[in-house]
């Protein structure tokens, strides 16, 4: 009988120092995949409004892009900070190695 799959993200489930998948990462962290898509996607509109000739749309395109990348690396620095936070806070253990 096959074994279940690896669940998404369970961190009870994790082996420590094991490295995570892909999905894990985006349900540990989910700002960081939408800012992407929200860069990309105002990427893409100022990108049409380019090729269009529409200059109002591509200077609003662009500058949702900057603000949405802004967005995305405060993100995944507070993401840091939070882990890193978590991680001091957690009980150390045993290091008898």
């Amino acid at each position: 009988m096959p074994e279940d799959p690896p669940p998404l993200y369970k961190p009870e489930l994790l082996e420590p120092k094991k490295k995570l998948t892909l999905l894990q990462h985006c349900y540990k962290e989910p700002w960081i995949p939408i800012g992407c898509l929200a860069t990309v996607g105002c990427l893409s509109a100022g990108f049409a409004g380019f090729l269009q000739g529409n200059q109002k749309l591509m200077q609003q395109g662009m500058r949702g892009r900057v603000v949405a990348q802004g967005l995305t690396v405060f993100g995944m620095l507070a993401g840091i900070g939070y882990f890193n936070k978590q991680k001091q806070d957690s009980p150390l253990e045993n290091t008898d190695a």
